[in-house]
């Protein structure tokens, strides 16, 4: 039996989270068959495009006119196989980048958040509230707006939180100045229901990380403010999951 290589595989083969032997498997596939290398390299010049060329105001609302179903690679049953399984057992987590990304031009005169999601054609910035789904591939940004220190999570449906900066240690991350800032990670949705919020948190100073996560978990839910320690900020983004469609 033979099957079309998903667009959700070779997203995650471009951002490096496949395991080695899958990742060959498509390298090898691509180097003799010319379809599935021009869908690669069109998804890179997609997403250079959008980088140069957009600033993040000027992609609110862009949505993609592509399907999914684009016609794909035709493999083999075995090598369908092994894609397959990878993708079954592929847990929710961040997925590892390969380099900094950073997009020119701040979001408003205070701290922000920016949420772009994964599409065959691209990226697109999702608006606050907007729909997504169990599966979409989102890559968190925030503007700094001159506070130099941060922690950004988020609280699912179900009450559970992620964390997303700093990816380790106990106090937050140094914030970067300047434009809009892409994490290094992108983010997988799952399938828990309802509202999925983002938080940046910011201060003037180092601050501890457990505290900040007390707080998002006493909140037993996704509550538009969190109840923070005196001298911290916050700002939210939410984006409203539709499971089962």
């Amino acid at each position: 039996m033979t099957r079309a290589t998903p667009d959700l595989l070779l997203e995650r083969y471009r951002l490096n989270e496949l395991p080695d032997a899958a990742r060959a498997a498509i390298e090898r596939a691509a180097a003799g068959d010319p379809d599935l290398q021009a869908r690669l390299e069109a998804l890179d010049r997609s997403d250079a495009e959008v980088l140069e060329r957009y600033a993040p105001h000027t992609l609110i609302g862009r949505r993609s006119t592509r399907r999914r179903g684009a016609r794909g690679l035709v493999l083999t049953g075995a090598f369908a196989a092994i894609l397959l399984a990878v993708l079954v057992m592929m847990p929710r987590r961040p997925v590892a980048m390969d380099n900094e990304t950073r997009i020119k031009g701040g979001v408003t005169g205070r701290p922000g958040l920016v949420v772009y999601r994964r599409t065959p054609s691209g990226s697109e910035r999702l608006a606050d509230g907007d729909v997504a789904h169990p599966g979409d591939l989102l890559r968190i940004g925030y503007d700094s707006a001159g506070r130099t220190y941060g922690v950004i999570l988020s609280i699912d449906g179900t009450g559970a939180v992620t964390t997303h900066l700093p990816p380790a240690g106990d106090f937050s991350a140094s914030l970067a100045a300047g434009d809009v800032h892409l994490l290094d990670s992108s983010y997988e949705l799952d399938a828990a229901p309802r509202i999925e919020r983002f938080y940046l948190v910011t201060g003037t100073h180092p601050f501890k990380v457990a505290p900040v996560l007390a707080a998002a978990r006493r909140a037993g839910g996704a509550p538009d403010t969190l109840p923070l320690p005196a001298g911290l900020e916050q700002v939210t983004f939410a984006v409203h999951k539709e499971v089962g469609k």
